[in-house]
């Protein structure tokens, strides 16, 4: 059975009391005696604070013995920041005397943003310096959804406050079919903020408001690339490429290829050189107006097409054999640019492919 540490308290304490009492007595009788003050005081007050730093340090272990212990906390740290109480103003109470770097806490948007493009935008990353995926921010903005490069600088965007898809609710419409249309949980419509402020949801059936934006976070429409149709003749003895591809121009990455944006786009500043990815021959050279702009396309000979982009001059003609490492055009921001880049597609029997991992050296970095 554990002794009861009060107890084991007040027995020291009176030791080292009895202890103390001794001392102070032989001190009398030595004073008494003619001993020398030195060596009297130098033996006794150096026995009796030995024997008060042992009756202090027994108080300390009996009060931590007594002190209820909590095993699911986290051991104590070292070298932590001081605190600094000020008992006359408590909302300073627990301030940190050091300062500490910490990111500021990122607000959750519950509305639906307005964004003006700027030069340099594009879908991605306007994305993601909301949160967003490019998809999401596609989805609502009805002229991007089958050209996301149909970016102008000016141009004002909606930006949806979570990913999913930011309908307008027409006339008929309920939770249940809108969530079934973009294959979404009725639950998430129903507990998003966003559209509680706007709807009202406490109804049975909940009431949307006709015309009003409603979010529906989580839900998808399909993707659809765009397709541009051309027609070229095959020129005799064209040259065929190697299905050996290389980078096209010397630049940084401003936009990876995703689901609504089937190509890579590579920034550098205008009249940087583009050259043919491989050999083959040039099927289209010209404008196009689905927001391309001064475009070119080269027909490899075996499956495989590659698309250059928003150029701005051009070095080859339509119908002519080209080397891989060709020059074929130059760096631009035409058609649907918010500034200098090369747009650039691989595409292989009639399917999109994403240039990274296919085409060969080391992948261009992303642009800061």
């Amino acid at each position: 059975m554990m002794q009861d540490p009060t107890r084991e308290l007040t027995t020291r304490v009176h030791s080292l009391a009895n202890r103390v009492y001794v001392r102070v007595e032989n001190l009398k009788y030595e004073n008494a005696n003619n001993v020398s003050l030195l060596t009297r005081l130098t033996a006794h007050l150096g026995v009796i604070a030995l024997v008060l730093i042992a009756l202090l340090l027994s108080g300390i272990q009996i009060q931590a013995q007594q002190q209820p212990r909590n095993y699911d906390e986290p051991a104590p740290q070292e070298n932590l920041p001081d605190v600094n109480l000020d008992p006359t103003n408590p909302e300073n109470d627990l301030r940190i005397s050091v300062i500490v770097n910490t990111a500021p806490a990122k607000k959750e948007r519950r509305d639906v943003t307005q964004y003006t493009v700027k030069p340099g935008d594009n879908v991605s990353v306007i994305a993601a310096r909301f949160g967003i995926t490019p998809d999401s921010l596609i989805w609502a903005n009805g002229k991007l959804e089958d050209n996301p490069d149909a970016l102008s600088v000016g141009q004002d965007l909606l930006v949806p406050p979570v990913n999913g898809v930011l309908h307008q609710v027409a006339k008929g419409e309920t939770i249940q079919t809108i969530a079934a249309r973009f294959k979404a949980d009725p639950a998430a419509i129903l507990n998003d903020p966003f559209n509680q402020s706007i709807h009202d949801f406490k109804s049975s059936p909940p009431v949307l408001v006709e015309n009003a934006f409603i979010m529906v976070p989580g839900g998808s429409k399909p993707i659809v690339i765009r397709k541009v149709q051309y027609s070229a003749t095959t020129p005799q003895n064209a040259i065929k490429g190697t299905s050996n591809f290389q980078w096209p121009t010397a630049a940084c990455v401003s936009q990876y290829y995703w689901g609504g944006h089937p190509g890579i786009d590579l920034a550098n500043s205008k009249g940087t050189a583009v050259v043919a990815s491989d050999a083959g021959y040039v099927e289209f050279v010209g404008w196009d107006n689905s927001g391309y702009g001064n475009m070119i396309l080269i027909n490899h000979g075996n499956g495989a097409v590659t698309r250059y982009a928003h150029l701005s001059a051009f070095a080859v003609n339509a119908g002519q054999s080209v080397t891989k490492g060709q020059l074929i055009g130059r760096i631009g921001s035409t058609g649907r640019s918010t500034g200098p880049h090369l747009h650039f597609e691989l595409i292989v029997n009639g399917v999109h492919r994403n240039p990274v991992g296919i085409v060969r050296g080391n992948t261009p970095g992303r642009c800061r």
